[in-house]
């Protein structure tokens, strides 16, 4: 008898979405840039807030004021029937969390609308009520539905979406992207998706120091704009950002009520908060790769 040497396996949906997505990436003329940041002030504030905000709602909110006030942040380049761009008027983030879904491990995206005028907390419970409950998200509800057709059909599908139409391509698609590995102590140094930028940081160094990356389309910005940009996230992470974290309940003074309640802290960490999109579907598990990481909740 000859020795096996493998088998076959099947795309699932999911994953069959994730291929789609990076074909439509591999289309664009992605550039990544990158600042290292020190975000030591901020660590102190957040060790005497109570709950503590996610690092992912730190940086997030940050990015979000930044593109808010660039319209050049806010563009996406369409390719049909002319080349032209289109202007979002409102701020929108596509959070990346990490799903397991029938038994196998895949990204689902979370769209928070005008993340740079939510508070800390409450982007907070949005990402984790998701996470919680992946299965009510309508964005990963769409990819495995698209993901049920012939692969030609899938593309054309996401190339109109991206090409043809600004508003569809607004109704699907975020004006910037977020994802982050850092919770396993390594950098992601250029992801790729059809986006017009996307925001990524690696783990945060005891002493504060971390790696802020942007990955843009060319086609809609050039050098300077996207290193600009960066500076004046930095300004804000250590100006209105700081200022809010030092506002929030010092440590203890958000302390339960009594021995069966729970501390808002404990529910948030535990990914636990209700109130985002409906009930766990079944068979489905999921962790945000942006919230709930070593990297992010220090002790």
């Amino acid at each position: 008898m000859s020795e096996s040497i493998g088998h076959g396996v099947k795309m699932s949906r999911a994953r069959r979405f994730i291929c789609d997505l990076l074909h439509a990436g591999m289309q664009v003329p992605l550039v990544t840039i990158q600042k290292d940041m020190n975000v030591a002030d901020l660590i102190a504030a957040r060790k005497g807030a109570d709950p503590r905000p996610s690092w992912c709602a730190i940086f997030t909110k940050a990015y979000g004021k930044m593109v808010a006030s660039r319209p050049d942040m806010r563009r996406a380049c369409l390719t049909v029937p002319w080349l032209r761009m289109f202007e979002y008027h409102a701020t929108s983030a596509d959070v990346t969390i990490e799903v397991n879904h029938e038994g196998e491990n895949c990204l689902a995206f979370v769209k928070v609308r005008k993340p740079e005028s939510l508070p800390l907390l409450e982007f907070d419970r949005i990402i984790a009520a998701a996470w919680a409950k992946p299965m009510k998200l309508h964005s990963f509800q769409d990819a495995l539905f698209l993901a049920r057709f012939p692969q030609w059909l899938r593309r054309f599908a996401l190339w109109f979406i991206l090409n043809v139409s600004g508003r569809l391509r607004a109704r699907y698609f975020s004006t910037f992207g977020v994802t982050s590995v850092g919770n396993w102590g390594v950098e992601s140094v250029k992801p790729i998706a059809p986006a017009i930028s996307i925001l990524q940081y690696g783990a945060i160094a005891p002493d504060g120091k971390v790696s802020i990356r942007m990955t843009y389309d060319h086609r809609v910005l050039d050098g300077s704009g996207p290193s600009t940009a960066l500076n004046e996230m930095e300004q804000f992470l250590k100006t209105e950002i700081l200022a809010e974290v030092k506002a929030l309940p010092a440590v203890g003074a958000g302390a339960c009520q009594s021995d069966s309640a729970k501390c808002v802290g404990q529910e948030s960490e535990r990914s636990s908060v209700e109130g985002a999109d409906g009930v766990r579907g079944k068979g489905t598990k999921a962790r945000s790769s942006c919230v709930t990481s070593n990297a992010e909740l220090p002790s």
